[in-house]
C-alpha cells in the first residue's frame, strides 16, 4: 500500500478498508518506507482509522527492502497463511508486483492517476513479467472481489 500523506484524496481508501473488514479479509502492511513500524502505524491509524491491519512491516526496521522475498516471507509468517492463499497490493512493478509474484502471492498492481506518486516515473515503460491484476483505483479492486463471492 503506498503511504498516505494528508493531502491525499482517501476516500477510496476507506472504500476498501471497510470492505475488507465488512468481509472478513485478513489485511497487513508491507512497506519500504524508512520510517519506522511504529511510526507508519501511526500515520496509517490517523488516516485510516478503521483499518483492522494484523501487521505492519517497515523494511527500515530489516536488513533488506521489497522485492526481496524475505518480507514477503516474513508476512506469511506473521499471518501464517501460504502464499496461495494470498493476495498482495503495490504500486510499483518490481517491488511489489514481482516480488509478491516471486513468493507465490498473486500481485494486484495498483496504478492510481490522479494522486501524486514518485513511483509512476519508475514504472514508465514497464509492465509486470508475471500475472497480476491491474486496477486503477479501489472500488475496481472492491468489483473484483464482488464477482468472487
Amino acid at each position: 500500500m503506498r503511504v498516505l500523506e494528508e493531502r491525499d484524496d482517501i476516500a477510496n481508501a476507506d472504500k476498501i478498508v471497510d470492505y475488507i473488514n465488512n468481509n472478513d479479509i485478513r489485511s497487513g502492511v508491507i512497506s519500504n518506507i524508512g520510517w519506522s513500524g511504529s511510526a507508519l502505524t501511526e500515520r496509517i491509524n490517523r488516516l485510516l482509522p478503521r483499518n483492522k491491519f494484523e501487521f505492519v512491516i517497515a523494511s527500515s526496521e530489516y536488513m533488506f527492502r521489497k522485492p526481496n522475498p524475505m518480507l514477503f516471507e516474513l508476512a506469511l509468517k506473521k499471518a501464517g497463511l501460504s502464499s496461495d492463499d494470498v493476495w498482495f497490493c503495490g504500486d510499483n512493478i518490481k517491488a511489489d508486483v514481482e516480488g509478491s509474484a516471486a513468493v507465490g502471492v498473486f500481485p494486484v498492481w495498483y496504478e492510481e492517476g490522479t494522486v501524486e506518486n514518485p513511483w509512476r516515473a519508475q514504472n514508465k515503460g514497464e509492465y509486470p513479467k508475471c500475472d497480476h491484476l491491474h486496477i486503477h483505483n479501489w472500488v475496481e479492486l472492491i468489483d473484483v472481489l464482488e464477482e468472487l463471492k
